[in-house]
């Protein structure tokens, strides 16, 4: 825990005295039969096989469908069954991936608070009611969001203090987070719902499961389609995608937009002395440098070989150059170490064009950029250039640092 700012800290033991407390009262008040027995332990070995397959969406956001089986326990079971499958599905992960204990301890007492929540409010909104009356529904519905609000709460707030983000800036609280869970707790309230009054519906609940698991990957799949596998930027095609459209919106409010090209200086000299993998090492540095060097509203892609494409809308040709000059100076500071012990260095030469006076299109921007990081390299590299606009007229240079070999 030593990794963890104090305010995480002081949280994280809150959560378990909380989870602990909450669950000595639980089993005071609700002590466990064994009638619930079977029905635990088909809810356990499910959750336990579902926690083994998590889905990461590209916000580095971890997705189960265990919730599932966690809500329908919650609304099941005595609170202790609840905790016993909870503790049980984590513990099975553990066996598989290895993670800090702490943060296995905070997940388990999360959903436990939340099941043990959960449970009261169903079996207090439902009252002496039937299970087939739409106070039954009401009950496990308001119980399903309960759980999934309290869960995402408690979530946040860990990340809140343990990285000293905002709250909004956490991910757990975004809408597609919120829904996916919402989602998945409405299959569960109703699979409860089904076993505690025809148990024999419950498989036919349970069949879109495999299809709520594939849905789950389709972000992530999106996302690896439109990115470059080498250096975790956009690929071109995604990038024109999105020029062609922010082209469109600055064309119809009047508004500015620049597109940057940075090409990597004497990238043939590095593979030719040290090989291709430190090339390729350097062309993800350099990619690295780009993506911080850049705004946030910023489409950096790799045009291709050793040439990266910046899309930056709301941009004058100031501005633009601005950053581009923020770009060079970035990979400029790059020194790759190689398993010879050298030192490589690397520059970039940058050309810069703005729309709609350099072109109107996305290859036309293109075109104008590349231009001037020709007559970057022809004045000595290391440098930005913005096209020059007219036919006759040479682009401008607008930095030119010492020289530096790469």
């Amino acid at each position: 825990m030593r990794d963890l700012r104090i305010p995480a800290r002081l949280y994280l033991g809150g959560v378990l005295v909380l989870a602990t407390t909450l669950g000595i009262i639980a089993a005071v008040l609700e002590p466990v039969h064994l009638r619930g027995a079977p029905i635990a332990g088909v809810l356990l070995a499910c959750a336990a096989v579902a926690q083994q397959f998590k889905v990461r969406s590209p916000k580095h956001q971890s997705y189960y469908t265990t919730t599932i089986f966690f809500v329908a326990a919650a609304l099941m079971l005595p609170p202790i069954y609840a905790i016993l499958i909870v503790a049980g599905a984590h513990a099975a992960e553990a066996i598989r991936v290895r993670q800090r204990w702490y943060i296995q301890a905070f997940n388990i007492a999360n959903f436990a608070i939340c099941c043990i929540v959960a449970g009261w409010l169903f079996h207090l909104g439902l009252g002496p009611a039937t299970l087939s009356g739409p106070r039954a529904v009401l009950a496990a519905a308001s119980a399903g969001i309960a759980f999934v609000v309290l869960n995402h709460v408690l979530t946040a707030l860990i990340i809140m203090w343990a990285r000293g983000v905002p709250l909004t800036r956490t991910g757990t609280l975004d809408w597609d987070n919120l829904g996916t869970d919402l989602a998945l707790m409405s299959v569960g309230t109703l699979a409860a719902i089904l076993w505690l009054s025809n148990p024999w519906l419950v498989p036919l609940s349970l069949c879109p499961l495999f299809l709520i698991y594939r849905s789950l990957m389709v972000p992530t799949l999106r996302q690896e389609a439109r990115t470059d596998t080498k250096t975790a930027l956009a690929n071109m095609k995604h990038w024109n995608e999105v020029a062609s459209l922010e082209i469109q919106r600055a064309r119809r409010f009047g508004r500015p937009l620049s597109v940057v090209l940075a090409d990597l200086d004497l990238l043939r000299e590095v593979n030719n002395r040290h090989g291709h993998l430190a090339g390729d090492l350097m062309i993800r540095r350099v990619a690295d440098a780009i993506r911080e060097a850049v705004r946030e509203y910023d489409l950096p892609a790799r045009f291709g070989g050793d040439e990266f494409a910046i899309l930056m809308p709301e941009a004058s040709l100031a501005e633009a150059t601005a950053v581009a000059e923020r770009v060079r100076r970035a990979v400029a500071a790059i020194e790759l170490k190689t398993g010879d012990n050298s030192r490589v260095a690397a520059t970039v030469s940058i050309g810069v064009a703005l729309f709609p006076a350099h072109g109107t299109t996305p290859s036309e921007m293109l075109a104008a950029a590349d231009r001037a990081v020709y007559q970057a390299k022809a004045l000595g590299r290391n440098r930005v250039c913005a096209f020059g606009g007219d036919e006759g007229r040479t682009p401008q240079p607008l930095s030119a640092p010492a020289r530096r070999s790469a």
